[in-house]
């Protein structure tokens, strides 16, 4: 998971085992120089992720 997001990232799940509605099912976390880039990343990097099942 750690190289599909890249360095200074992180995907957190929360571990629910089902939801209801559209709670959250985890977080990711960037790191960057500026507060700006990091939100950026992290928002592409949340788009990325896709929970099937």
């Amino acid at each position: 998971m750690q190289a599909a997001v890249g360095a200074g990232m992180q995907v957190r799940f929360f571990g629910k085992p089902e939801i209801d509605g559209s709670r959250r099912l985890g977080v990711v976390l960037a790191t960057a120089q500026s507060i700006e880039d990091a939100v950026i990343r992290a928002k592409d990097a949340a788009a990325q992720v896709k929970v099937t099942g």
